[in-house]
């Protein structure tokens, strides 16, 4: 029974960390592209 437990938390903060990575991820695209739409960048 331990060993179940232990596979669970080591799959709930794997996911938890992929999702940290995506929603990361999300936030440099929306950033990007308000800083491309106010002409920040290259503009």
């Amino acid at each position: 029974m331990r060993r179940l437990s232990e596979m669970h938390r080591r799959r709930r903060s794997r996911n938890i960390a992929i999702a940290a990575v995506i929603f990361a991820l999300a936030f440099l695209f929306y950033v990007m592209s308000i800083v491309r739409m106010s002409g920040g960048a290259g503009g």
